[in-house]
């Protein structure tokens, strides 16, 4: 088949330009930001989304970070100052940026648990890779494309600079003429597009596929329904030059697989396209395509035709791929009238041009290497000089070090006298605390033997009462009983006997209330939370007080039994006072339980009293509930004014 020209239009992916409003947004957010790294990282933003259009407000961005990279003496900030100076100069001073972009990722590798550092990282080394593939230097491109490739892949799967990776890498394993390597890529490139839903990205990698599958010659009928796919939305987002594109390729797809009427007639649609869209450069393009389909179908004349209106486009003063086919296409049509002598002569002056171009090539990579030597050269001898002014700034640092070593000296021999005082005082401090925590504790311990005892001597008491004084006055009255069956008495003595007997029981409920009240054997068998209802219900029967107890959070809690006796011991004690002192005729008992924490309230609408007169209190009732309390190491808080009643809170840790 003929040489054909190809067009690449659509294989760069679209970044697109921020809206005046987003660009607005950001430069007020950096003007208010108080946060240096999240200044920084805005003045990035906004260096990234105006360096294409306004390289003066980038580098006014990039100058911003540098101050404030020295002002914090902060790397991380100096690696981004030096990124936004790369990406800006990638174009126009690629060496000065290939330097940047290395002294960038030299502190980027110094954080390698910081994920911004490894997303900044994966940046530098994506366009790393663009510097190099620029300069053919497509090895080397592809190395720094799959490090930052790991990096996006392991940090944030979902990075939209993946999408440019994904393109850039099977564009340039396209150039090495790994199709392998360069379709898969392209897979890749279309499964991340369809997810991220862009529009523009997924028509770029619609298209990069098609155009790989193409080029590689495989699988021609998938790369048509990806190129329909990607001219249904090329219309939709209006875009001429993508879908001329594909219009393009399809047509080298049917010169493949040598349908070239068909081709001639897809080729001939590209030329409507290109001068409808004035694509200059293309018409002249077209041409030598259709009259390279010509050729195959041995259709001289029509080659011929199209060879000529091709001319008009074509400049003939510096040699180019289209004049390289235009000659090699005019050969081609000499050959087949018979013209040797002319057909040699075309073709000769395409081997010319093909080898300018291989020779253009050749030199343009040594032109590469050489500036890359020149200016590591340039970058040594910089780092030389610096590190000669370092030297000599060292030696007269030195020699000034030494004139403060004799102050700094004496100094710190006053401050180590300061340091060995403040510690004497400190220890002495240290230990008068210490004593005063063991008497703390020695009075704890002490209020604890206390309590305990008062309790087994009450439970001693209670029991004694209970089963020595309970069971001789009810075996009393059973005898009376008895008695009362055998004996002939008067009405008059039948009436004092049965009040004798009334008495007797009297006694026999008074001695069990005593013997209850001081060890409940509710508290015992049952908990705290039945033996505080009990209580409370037995003041309401008494008629002396409305009492009300509430419980939260007590249902089937686990209390230790001197917690629970002793916090008991302090409401009876509260609801006591209350009885003797309040003249209430409403109370409440409230006992609440949560995580680690128990609250006791007692409020009652009494005549109240000010609460300051509880610090001169001698009274046994009063200093009993606060020992109760400081034994259980517990927070009392009591609020009472003169006719407004009194609230008691306890606080404690269970």
């Amino acid at each position: 088949m003929r040489s054909i020209i190809s067009l690449l239009f659509g294989l760069i992916p679209f970044l697109g330009i921020a809206q005046k409003n987003e660009f607005d947004s950001i430069c007020n957010l950096i003007k208010t930001e108080k946060n240096d790294t999240n200044k920084v990282r805005l003045l990035v933003l906004l260096a990234n989304k105006v360096k294409q259009n306004d390289t003066t407000e980038a580098w006014q961005c990039e100058k911003q970070i540098e101050l404030l990279a020295a002002a914090k003496n902060n790397e991380f900030f100096l690696a981004q100052s030096y990124f936004i100076s790369a990406s800006i100069q990638l174009f126009t001073a690629p060496f000065t940026a290939a330097s940047n972009y290395e002294k960038a990722i030299n502190i980027f590798l110094q954080y390698p648990d910081n994920s911004r550092a490894k997303i900044s990282l994966g940046a530098a080394y994506i366009n790393m890779g663009m510097f190099h593939s620029n300069n053919n230097d497509y090895t080397t491109a592809i190395d720094y494309y799959l490090k930052s490739e790991a990096i996006y892949l392991k940090e944030n799967p979902a990075h939209s600079n993946l999408a440019i990776l994904y393109s850039n890498i099977a564009l340039t394993f396209g150039f090495l003429n790994k199709y392998d390597e360069s379709i898969g890529y392209s897979r890749k490139g279309l499964d991340f597009a369809r997810k991220s839903k862009d529009k523009q990205y997924l028509l770029n990698s619609l298209y990069a596929y098609a155009n790989n599958l193409i080029n590689a010659k495989r699988e021609e009928a998938k790369a048509l329904l990806l190129l329909d796919s990607a001219q249904a939305l090329a219309l939709e987002l209006n875009n001429k030059s993508t879908y001329f594109d594909c219009e393009f390729n399809k047509a080298r797809c049917a010169f493949n697989g040598a349908a070239y009427q068909k081709g001639i007639e897809l080729y001939t649609h590209c030329l409507a396209l290109a001068r409808e869209n004035n694509f200059i450069g293309a018409i002249g393009n077209m041409f030598i395509n259709i009259a390279a389909g010509e050729l195959e179908l041995k259709r001289i004349k029509q080659a011929a035709a199209h060879l000529d209106s091709s001319a008009k486009y074509i400049d003939f003063a510096t040699n180019s791929n289209a004049k390289q086919m235009y000659f090699e296409n005019y050969a081609a049509v000499f050959r087949q009238l018979g013209n040797t002598d002319k057909a040699f002569a075309y073709k000769d002056s395409a081997d010319n041009i093909r080898e300018s171009l291989y020779q253009a090539d050749n030199i343009r990579q040594i032109e590469f290497t050489q500036a890359r030597y020149n200016y590591e050269r340039k970058e040594k001898e910089v780092v030389q000089l610096e590190a000669g002014r370092k030297i000599q700034a060292l030696v007269i640092h030195q020699k000034n070090t030494l004139n403060y070593i004799a102050v700094g000296f004496a100094i710190t021999l006053l401050m180590l006298s300061l340091l060995a005082y403040r510690n004497y005082r400190q220890k002495q401090k240290l230990q008068q605390q210490r004593i005063a925590e063991l008497e703390t504790q020695q009075q704890l311990t002490a209020t604890e033997a206390v309590l305990k005892g008062e309790e087994q001597e009450r439970t001693r008491l209670a029991k004694d009462l209970h089963d020595g004084l309970g069971g001789m006055l009810s075996g009393i009255k059973y005898s009376f009983n008895s008695m009362k069956g055998n004996l002939v008495m008067t009405p008059e003595t039948n009436k004092a006997f049965e009040r004798s007997l009334d008495m007797l029981d009297s006694s026999i409920q008074e001695m069990r209330r005593v013997a209850h009240n001081m060890m409940p054997e509710t508290l015992v068998k049952f908990g705290l939370d039945a033996a505080l209802k009990d209580f409370c219900s037995d003041i309401n029967q008494s008629g002396a007080l409305q009492l009300n107890y509430q419980s939260i959070g007590l249902n089937n809690v686990p209390i230790d039994q001197t917690t629970a006796i002793t916090i008991y011991r302090i409401v009876q004690e509260l609801v006591n006072n209350t009885l003797k002192h309040a003249a209430a005729s409403t109370a409440i008992v409230q006992v609440t339980k949560s995580t680690g924490e128990l609250s006791v309230t007692v409020e009652d609408d009494g005549k109240g009293f000010d609460a300051a007169i509880l610090n001169q209190a001698k009274g046994i009732g009063w200093s009993n509930i606060q020992n109760r309390v400081d034994f259980l190491k517990g927070k009392l808080d009591i609020h009472s004014q003169p006719g407004r009643g009194t609230s008691v809170l306890i606080e404690l840790s269970v």
